[in-house]
């Protein structure tokens, strides 16, 4: 947990001492612009009460519907301890706060295995921070509910890298 913490405390100090303004004369994240990325969680970086152990891979696809405001698609693989692995899908909407590359998100997750299902509505703050013109490191805070058993409810840290064109 205190690593959770220290890591989270990190990062916020991280997206606020290196607040990057995107210099271009047009608008980064623009209507009509395109976005794939994929991210990992887990490593001890997130939280659940039955599991002590997670990792999670996700890939996302987005599309800018109109300026600063994306609808996302994503499908994800995720292992736990003494809890076989499972795959999800799901879909998202995030903002981007222009002037500085962070974005807070929305998303619904439904995770299948075997016979047992659940739905899990996630909420999440990252920080697109440009490498290049086009590629992003993506560092992100993120809380998850599970409508199945709210002890499967958590929240974590994720690294991911995304590309829009």
């Amino acid at each position: 947990m205190r690593k959770l913490m220290m890591a989270a405390i990190g990062l916020m100090m991280a997206i606020s001492a290196n607040a990057q303004y995107l210099n271009d004369n047009k608008n980064v994240f623009s209507q009509d612009k395109w976005y794939v990325g994929a991210s990992v969680s887990g490593f001890d970086l997130s939280w659940h009460k039955y599991t002590d152990w997670t990792f999670d891979l996700q890939a996302k696809a987005g599309y800018l519907f109109i300026d600063d405001w994306m609808v996302t698609g994503q499908l994800g693989w995720q292992a736990q301890t003494d809890v076989p692995s499972f795959f999800k899908i799901g879909a998202g909407l995030r903002y981007y706060f222009e002037s500085c590359g962070i974005y807070a998100g929305v998303s619904g997750n439904y995770l299948h295995w075997d016979d047992w299902n659940d739905f899990r509505p996630e909420l999440n703050v990252g920080y697109a921070y440009f490498l290049t013109g086009k590629l992003t490191l993506e560092p992100e805070v993120y809380y998850e509910y599970s409508t199945d058993n709210s002890d499967n409810s958590g929240f974590g840290i994720r690294l991911g890298f995304g590309l829009y064109f």
